[in-house]
């Protein structure tokens, strides 16, 4: 048996750098991701096809990408022409045993590429001359190229219509975003292609919170996803340990959480006392920056009945006080059994609800 002492701290710094690399791309490279992405959607648009390749890890991620253009990525719509170059072993290891391993992706790609067509271009050092023996070839052909490396490869980027370069020289980091990069350029071309909306942006601050209007779009796309939307709701002045075990057990019922959060006045009058020690904005604020949070929705009414009746979340959750057969009254239950919704109920901790444990600490 592995003896987590040894092994947990490297874990743990392994799975904090790629999350560190991640946040760097999203300050840095969102825009060079969403420019390869153009380039992808105006070939496929204009009857173009994708040919995709790598070597190693990267032949792998070359298929992956290829399968989820083919199949799908999150929607059911018309297949998209894309070849990995990767995959047909009688023609990879005819052209390296007739012509040399430079050749296996060159030759394919003058076979069956079109001016016009896109080539996705995986290396993870921007130096494998098999990589750029085949982009030089496509550029020659009139094919756009859409490359994908690491750190050593900003001279292999300028060979390219449209590069995303991970920040790193480690081959597994940048494998790993890689994946990423690709699932987010799958995601915008459905988005482009097929009619699905992407939610729209965070703000430069990155907030969560969003009135209902806004917010009605995404649930849609979410529900195109068929994503299992899940609401819970509270005033949240004091974060404590109840309200984050409630807040991740709400979470489980689903894969995208909804906090309601009641408005100043509403809670002034509901309690008939002054203001709550946090205000909304910094309440919403703090609920935002949970990682167990996706959106957060301020709303005014005594109950959240209409903001219910709006979003129509999958699955709305309550504490176990308000459990039967003894539990107290859940005025919004009728509307959300009314639209298809469940309810849920969370469990408890010691024996307290967050509602409970709020009071106590006021």
């Amino acid at each position: 048996m592995l003896k987590r002492s040894v092994f947990s701290p490297w874990i743990a710094h392994a799975l904090k750098d790629g999350a560190r690399l991640r946040s760097a791309m999203a300050a840095a490279d969102a825009e060079s991701i969403e420019h390869a992405a153009s380039v992808l959607v105006e070939s496929l648009r204009a009857g173009g096809k994708v040919l995709i390749f790598g070597n190693g890890g990267s032949a792998a991620d070359a298929q992956h990408i290829a399968a989820e253009l083919v199949g799908r990525f999150t929607v059911d719509r018309k297949p998209l022409p894309a070849i990995a170059l990767t995959v047909d072993t009688s023609a990879l290891t005819a052209i390296a045993n007739d012509y040399g391993y430079d050749h296996v992706f060159d030759r394919q790609l003058r076979a069956l590429g079109r001016p016009g067509d896109v080539a996705i271009a995986i290396t993870t050092s921007g130096r494998s001359e098999s990589i750029v023996k085949t982009v030089r070839s496509a550029r020659e052909m009139g094919m756009k190229v859409i490359g994908l490396t690491g750190a050593k490869g900003k001279a292999f980027a300028e060979l390219c219509d449209a590069a995303v370069v991970v920040p790193t020289e480690e081959t597994a980091r940048i494998q790993e975003l890689h994946l990423t990069i690709g699932h987010l350029l799958c995601a915008i071309v459905e988005a482009e292609l097929c009619g699905l909306a992407l939610p729209p942006s965070p703000s430069e601050h990155r907030t969560k919170t969003l009135t209902v209007e806004a917010f009605l779009p995404i649930r849609e796309w979410h529900k195109k996803r068929g994503d299992t939307v899940v609401w819970t709701n509270g005033v949240f002045d004091i974060l404590h340990a109840g309200h984050l075990q409630s807040l991740r057990a709400a979470r489980a019922h689903g894969n995208v959480l909804v906090v309601g959060i009641n408005e100043d006045a509403q809670v002034t009058k509901a309690k008939g006392e002054g203001r709550p020690i946090n205000t909304l904005e910094h309440r919403a604020a703090l609920l935002g920056g949970l990682e167990v949070v996706d959106y957060v929705i301020p709303f005014s009414e005594a109950t959240p009945s209409e903001v219910l009746d709006r979003v129509r979340p999958d699955v709305h959750t309550k504490g176990a006080d308000y459990a039967p057969p003894n539990g107290a009254p859940i005025p919004e239950a009728e509307i959300v059994r009314g639209y298809g919704g469940r309810l849920e109920f969370l469990p408890l901790i010691d024996g307290l609800s967050t509602t409970k444990i709020a009071s106590r600490l006021a």
